[in-house]
């Protein structure tokens, strides 16, 4: 558990741009649970009220929407070093629509939400670290509207595999062309091409 703390410390620090102290991680980590998951189990279904908030320490994670349909959505992928959690479920205390599944073998170290918000009320860095974790996670949705609006089906292929060079061989296609907005022969399609 010590060298999961160290890699918590040090992902909250850098998302915080300021020292948090070790004690208060320790101490959140008094009530954290580590659990491991393996392909297909999920971290969160829609229709459960989530109260945790997962590190994931190994492994990858999809997030995604099923509709009336069936039809998934991905919403976005989180691996190693990454928070996951849904943030409208935890903030509402509502019935998630949001997903998690475990893609490989993963560890999760578990933290409880209202936790870290007792914890928050006494420590501006805990504050300071919740605010930019909301903004974080509003500038990828951000990022990610935009992406779909300006780039076409090639070039968000592209900056995808820019940005994860071997996401490719970890995620099913059906999945990373969800994320991307396209159909799979659209996707096989543009990697044949390529």
């Amino acid at each position: 558990m010590e060298n999961y703390l160290l890699s918590i410390k040090k992902n909250l620090e850098h998302l915080a741009g300021a020292d948090i102290p070790f004690e208060d991680i320790k101490m959140l980590a008094s009530n954290a649970v580590i659990t491991k998951y393996t392909p297909d189990e999920y971290f969160l279904r829609s229709g459960e009220t989530s109260r945790k908030v997962g590190f994931v320490a190994e492994g990858l994670f999809r997030l995604f929407y099923t509709d009336f349909a069936g039809k998934d959505y991905t919403k976005n992928f989180k691996t190693a070093g990454q928070f996951m959690g849904a943030l409208a479920s935890l903030l509402l205390k509502t019935p998630s629509r949001l997903n998690i599944q475990a893609l490989e073998n993963s560890t999760v170290i578990c933290f409880d939400y209202d936790d870290i918000l007792q914890v928050a009320e006494c420590s501006f860095s805990w504050q300071q670290l919740l605010r930019r974790f909301a903004e974080g996670e509003y500038l990828e949705k951000e990022q990610r509207e935009s992406d779909l609006l300006f780039y076409d089906s090639k070039e968000r292929y592209q900056n995808f595999k820019a940005e994860h060079p071997d996401w490719d061989k970890k995620i099913q296609l059906r999945y990373i062309a969800s994320y991307l907005g396209m159909t799979p022969e659209t996707l096989s399609r543009i990697r044949k091409n390529l």
